[in-house]
């Protein structure tokens, strides 16, 4: 892990605190590469072209780093890392990411899954002249239904009871933090 003025770095300790989800051991086969595709843009809906991505892993270091192109896209290959915290949902391992451009304010993305083909997108803020300009932070793109089904994985086995459906959506009914008898 990496120590700045004897701290761990933000990316360090954010991936640090998620280290129970995965583990160092790379998938077996180390050639086997999870594919995140970066897609860059403004808050003023344009694209951003040569953006850097910088991606780190779980142990606080550089596994991958490009430009975007003219579309504001670039595809990361990184490596899979086993991910047995939840048998349903198909993440192997998580990165985060730190992303910069000329005349945007720098942008990191924390816990990003790790999947055969992950979309990322990130939301750059133009640098305003005369206003607070500071980097933002934002987490990674997880599905509805991965979403989903990590809080099912876990509330069931906690036998937890669900809540009453949502009337505009009846086939929806929220988990509730009481237990099952």
């Amino acid at each position: 892990m990496k120590r700045v003025a004897g701290y761990l770095s933000t990316s360090a300790l954010l991936c640090t605190l998620w280290a129970p989800i995965s583990t160092n051991a790379a998938v077996s086969g180390s050639s086997h590469k999870g594919d995140i595709e970066f897609r860059v843009g403004s808050s003023t809906s344009t694209v951003i072209a040569g953006a850097r991505v910088i991606v780190i892993n779980h142990d606080g270091n550089i596994v991958a780093t490009g430009l975007t192109n003219a579309q504001g896209t670039w595809d990361a290959q990184v490596p899979l890392y086993k991910a047995d915290w939840n048998k349903k949902f198909d993440a192997k391992g998580v990165v985060n990411a730190i992303v910069v451009a000329d005349g945007f304010n720098e942008q990191a993305v924390y816990i990003i899954p790790i999947t055969e083909h992950t979309v990322q997108p990130v939301i750059l803020q133009p640098i305003q002249a005369n206003r607070r300009n500071a980097p933002s932070a934002s987490l990674g793109n997880f599905s509805t239904h991965d979403l989903q089904r990590y809080i099912d994985r876990y509330a069931s086995e906690l036998k937890l009871k669900r809540q009453a459906p949502i009337p505009a959506d009846p086939e929806h009914a929220p988990w509730s933090p009481q237990q099952q008898q």
